[in-house]
């Protein structure tokens, strides 16, 4: 039987041989089960709410959040389904989606959320902090769509996670810590709304400050992924992966490569 191999090259990707010496093709297909889970869970509920509401099968009020109806009607799914539509297909949809899958990705597949469950609590977090903040910024009902804020929040924290990459915005270079208030002042000039920036830009600052500036500053761990979370994710990837249903856990950042090349399919 034709062997499959996997070879080691030191700062590159590893490339995956076939046989008949092809390189692995880089189609949309495996571009999207390439990316980390939650990612790929969240870009696809995204296009599939907005293409319901596109054609009218869904009402997208019955996403918005408002918070007199989470209280007196229970009706507690808006509180997670308000970031779910990002509106109907523009361009502005298009940079929403990008800038979502690009630094999602980049995010989830960050040494901080290296242990199964960690990103997913990050979100929820994230979005239940954007719930209460809107219900205080626009009381009583609070923003009844707020994807636009939790990709900002995304983009925040991943910037203060890697401060010092370099982003190409419109052609000038700037790194990773300038890119969340460049994206600001892009919007001001352009007479959008900064305020659902803003709100995503404080969202994600409080889970950086609690999680990494009161640990180091003052020894308290006050951000603890729940158990539950993540033996749940532990089973969902491992069952995901076993399953062919796509990309496994995302792996720990690239490190020079110090051993031998392992066969894949081997003993």
């Amino acid at each position: 039987a034709q062997e499959r191999r996997c070879v080691p090259r030191p700062a590159a990707a590893h490339a995956c041989r076939a046989s008949g010496g092809r390189q692995m093709e880089n189609t949309p297909e495996q571009w999207y089960k390439n990316l980390p889970i939650l990612t790929r869970i969240g870009l696809t509920t995204i296009f599939s709410v907005t293409v319901l509401v596109q054609l009218e099968i869904l009402d997208a009020q019955l996403l918005a959040l408002n918070w007199p109806l989470v209280v007196n009607k229970l009706q507690v799914w808006r509180l997670m389904t308000s970031v779910a539509f990002f509106g109907k297909f523009s361009f502005p949809f298009l940079f929403q989606m990008y800038f979502f899958t690009s630094f999602s990705s980049k995010l989830e597949s960050n040494e901080i959320f290296a242990q199964p469950g960690d990103y997913l609590f990050f979100l929820l977090t994230q979005i239940l902090l954007l719930d209460v903040m809107s219900l205080l910024l626009a009381w009583p009902v609070g923003f009844p769509l707020l994807g636009p804020s939790l990709v900002f929040a995304i983009l925040y924290y991943w910037s203060r996670r890697e401060p010092y990459a370099s982003l190409n915005f419109f052609s000038f270079t700037i790194k990773g810590y300038q890119f969340p208030f460049a994206l600001c002042f892009f919007q001001l000039l352009i007479g959008g709304n900064i305020w659902m920036d803003l709100l995503g830009l404080a969202s994600g600052h409080i889970y950086y400050f609690l999680k990494e500036v009161v640990p180091a500053e003052y020894g308290y761990t006050l951000i603890k992924t729940p158990a539950f979370l993540v033996s749940f994710m532990s089973h969902y990837t491992v069952g995901n992966a076993a399953a062919g249903g796509g990309a496994a856990p995302p792996p720990p950042p690239p490190r020079n490569f110090g051993g031998a090349g392992h066969r894949l399919g081997g003993n």
